[in-house]
């Protein structure tokens, strides 16, 4: 209904080119000319040109920040969304291509506008071209609106900008965003002040130096722990000033710390440093120090360039010993975790709870990594871009919304294969043919939809396309 609103001169049917488009990320993700060649696998009458596609995705790109505002208003009516508090993290995608975009630059020489394909720290860890992604996810895994940085930007700096985006997009006057401790820097906590929003963040506690020293000595405090029966978990908090920089001048804030100790992760870090010091212990010959590109059992060494015996200074021949001293100083802080709010009046279970939600936009990421197969990115303009990550979002947000309907009984891959299922074979007399996967029955079942026809009308088989959108929950 919204797209039918829109007013266009083009010549063809954008409502259908963004069906055609999401159905098919959801069903079959490829690239625009496979989903323009596959649509004959689609049931209905697809008549969606390769050039519509195209040029629609220009129209789309423009639309793009309409388009989330009325997803959002459709998922408020449907799941009773609550935008105030919400989850935010960063994720990139790579390009086929080894050419990152330049910039736009005046006969000057002024940067006009930087370029969105670029290299950066990928997540998988490939040299080509990327571009960042941060997600907003409400607090039933639906996400609610992106936007996306270029590819040399790091975490904490797409933070700001996308926040003061969702709240002047949707009209949110007072937000609380959880999010990791890559986005707990000073300047973003700084400005989340200066507007009044509240932050929920994990906090950094391990390391010599810029761990904050108070949490550090709460956390080697053996009083105060709150132990559960099986003394696997333990607990404790406190509300503390955090100093917004260096200066004598500079705001102070109050913030809740919350710590925790979990046996089961602290098991976990054990090992992986047991595992660490035995790896550097093979690295204390300096040609095999030099040789390995593995940091991870390199913090656990000590290099001496100095002899002391002779005073003989070896730059290129060190005594490399085992840190001891580090490796013990790390190993108090097994199994702990740390989170901070600005919101002081929040319990130790509330904290808790809205962290752990957290781990849902990863699998938002991870969906459209695998299911979607958002990446590899083909379209290489930057409006084509734009658009090509709108459909991919919009897949996500159907997706997560049929999960939410059935109550999250069944995953995104199980959700795709059942779809993909569903066949309708003509006959004669306008008559169809019905097949379905076991999976695709239970997800009607859970849908509360009652299809049990083998050989059904085409008018019949309409209504039932449209059932899913008119069941209650």
């Amino acid at each position: 209904e919204f797209l039918k609103s829109v007013k266009s001169n083009a010549d063809y049917n954008l409502v259908q080119v963004l069906k055609l488009l999401v159905f098919q990320r959801i069903l079959n993700p490829d690239s625009k000319l496979a989903t323009y060649s596959s649509q004959v696998d689609l049931f209905g009458d697809w008549e969606v040109t390769l050039n519509a596609i195209y040029r629609s995705l220009d129209k789309l790109n423009e639309l793009k920040e309409d388009l989330q505002l009325h997803l959002h208003k459709e998922v408020c009516r449907m799941t009773k969304r609550e935008a105030r508090l919400v989850f935010y993290d960063v994720t990139n995608y790579y390009f086929e291509t080894d050419i990152p975009d330049e910039a736009l630059v005046s006969e000057e020489g002024e940067i006009l506008k930087e370029g969105l394909r670029r290299r950066g720290p990928s997540k998988e860890h490939r040299p080509k071209p990327i571009v960042q992604l941060g997600l907003f996810m409400d607090s039933n895994g639906i996400p609610i609106s992106y936007k996306l940085f270029r590819g040399n930007q790091t975490d904490p700096v797409t933070y700001l900008p996308a926040v003061r985006e969702v709240k002047k997009q949707f009209g949110i006057e007072r937000i609380i965003v959880v999010a990791d401790k890559a986005m707990n820097s000073t300047t973003n906590v700084s400005e989340m002040l200066n507007q009044e929003d509240g932050w929920l963040f994990s906090q950094k506690h391990r390391g010599r130096s810029g761990a904050p020293k108070d949490i550090q000595e709460h956390i080697l405090n053996p009083e105060d722990w709150e132990f559960n029966k099986e003394l696997t978990f333990a607990k404790k908090s406190y509300i503390r000033e955090r100093k917004l920089g260096k200066g004598k001048g500079s705001p102070l804030v109050k913030e809740k710390v919350l710590i925790t100790w979990s046996k089961k992760y602290a098991d976990r870090e054990r090992i992986r440093r047991e595992g660490a010091l035995e790896y550097a212990s093979h690295l204390t010959n300096a040609e095999l120090f030099r040789r390995t590109s593995k940091k991870g059992g390199k913090k656990y060494l000590e290099l001496h360039y100095l002899d002391k015996e002779t005073g003989e200074v070896k730059p290129y021949s060190p005594l490399i010993t085992i840190d001891q001293k580090q490796a013990d100083f790390d190993a108090q802080f097994d199994g702990v975790n740390v989170l901070v709010t600005s919101e002081i009046e929040m319990s130790d279970e509330e904290m808790l709870d809205a962290y752990k939600e957290l781990a849902k936009i990863e699998d938002c990421f991870r969906v459209t990594k695998t299911e979607l197969e958002s990446r590899p990115v083909y379209v290489w303009t930057e409006n084509h871009i734009q658009a090509h990550f709108l459909t991919c979002f919009i897949a996500l947000v159907h997706l997560r919304l049929l999960q939410h309907q059935i109550g999250w009984k069944m995953s995104p891959e199980r959700v795709v294969n059942a779809l993909n299922s569903a066949k309708a074979s003509r006959l004669q007399d306008n008559y169809y043919r019905l097949q379905e996967s076991p999976d695709m029955q239970r997800l009607n079942k859970l849908l509360g939809i009652e299809w049990t026809k083998g050989f059904v009308k085409f008018e019949e088989l309409k209504n039932y396309a449209k059932a899913p959108y008119t069941t209650p929950k």
